[in-house]
């Protein structure tokens, strides 16, 4: 990628012989010289400048740059390079360099590129294949509560520390999760422990690795409580479960149904948010799950379907009815590949949904899909009516 066009700037901001006034990262949100480091040369400066994005207070914010190409974007490629980073940071646990400024960038830029394609992102989380569960999952989680935080007006402080919260919730157990996606067998005594210890134990970790954001801490810590008392560690009962723990915890919920583990396909997307809207003021705030339907779907963008006239497609962009979204037909009532995709509105009697498909149904494979949102190529929403 070309480099920001911040050369100026930087340029003022580094000098030969002179300690930094910020931290220095990469584009990417990797650590190159904390504040306080001397440029001890000119080729050191130049390189820099060349690299460099400084970011007052030391937290990184999205960078300009890379949102204004936001057309040469490809969301399967972010939502793949988030989650191999996240896998880096996990990994990598207490040895870690610069974990929080590290996390808090990564979140950042989910959040910045979900703002601006947030129908490509969701369809990321339902097409792009699963590597390793753990970051990946987390990475699921983030472009969700990006989606729902969008609604609810948070401080952009707390929704960074929201946000941050659900990349590192399962620091502790980031391995196992990886081994039981594709466990078959009942969970052993000690693997439940590991899984009951994690909150706290991944809390106890962040504080190893200078995060001393309590908030942060505390979505952690209470991300599996459950209105029924039933959640741990803490057991709480509904009436002592902050709102944004129980939004992590939705958006765990429905990242982890709408995810296909080893041994089970994934559910199809229709029914994963019915299930999840299903316990609306049972186990779930009803205010937060119809949020939830609204912002994805019923339908959400990455969900193969089938029409009224018998047409195949994949849901390209949602509209304001969750249930008439805009469709790319893929292939004709009697099967064959359209050579283009077509675009049908689902608000139409005759490219109604009349249900979802699974991917075998179809016969396409994702990656081949991934150039339907690379660019912003698709009309704005429409009013229901039109």
């Amino acid at each position: 990628m070309a480099k920001p066009d911040n050369a100026p700037v930087l340029n003022q901001a580094f000098r030969v012989g002179e300690a930094l006034q910020e931290n220095v990262y990469t584009r990417n949100g990797l650590l190159l010289l904390k504040k306080g480091h001397y440029v001890l040369s000119e080729s050191q400066r130049e390189r820099l400048v060349r690299m460099g994005v400084t970011v007052p207070g030391g937290h990184m914010a999205p960078v300009e740059s890379d949102l204004a190409r936001i057309g040469d974007f490809s969301p399967f490629e972010e939502v793949q390079h988030a989650a191999r980073h996240l896998d880096y940071l996990l990994g990598a646990g207490l040895s870690s360099q610069g974990f929080e400024q590290r996390v808090r960038a990564l979140a950042n830029r989910l959040a910045a590129f979900t703002q601006r394609a947030p129908d490509g992102m969701l369809a990321a989380v339902l097409l792009v294949p699963v590597n390793k569960y753990a970051a990946a999952h987390s990475v699921h989680v983030v472009i969700i509560l990006t989606m729902l935080a969008g609604k609810l007006d948070l401080p952009p402080e707390v929704k960074n520390s929201l946000l941050c919260a659900a990349l590192t919730m399962n620091l502790s157990i980031a391995s196992l999760m990886d081994n039981l996606h594709h466990q078959r067998k009942p969970l052993s005594d000690e693997q439940k422990q590991q899984i009951e210890a994690h909150p706290l134990l991944s809390s106890a970790m962040l504080r190893e690795l200078n995060v001393h954001d309590e908030l942060w801490h505390q979505l952690v810590q209470t991300h599996h409580e459950q209105w029924n008392g039933s959640g741990y560690p803490y057991g709480l009962g509904r009436e002592h479960i902050e709102t944004l723990s129980h939004l992590l915890h939705l958006a765990d919920v429905t990242a982890a149904k709408l995810a296909p583990r080893g041994y089970r396909a994934a559910l199809k997307p229709n029914k994963a948010l019915a299930s999840v809207f299903l316990e609306a003021d049972k186990s779930f705030d009803h205010h937060l799950t119809s949020l939830l339907v609204k912002e994805l779907g019923i339908y959400p963008p990455g969900c193969f379907v089938r029409l009224a006239n018998q047409e195949m497609g994949v849901v390209l962009q949602r509209r304001n009815r969750a249930n008439a979204p805009c469709v790319a037909a893929l292939r004709s009532n009697d099967g064959a590949s359209y050579s283009k995709p077509q675009l049908r509105e689902a608000s139409k009697s005759q490219y109604k949904i009349m249900h979802a498909l699974d991917q075998q149904q179809i016969g396409i494979r994702p990656q081949y899909l991934a150039s339907l949102w690379k660019r912003q190529r698709i009309t704005p929403l429409l009013p229901h009516d039109q």
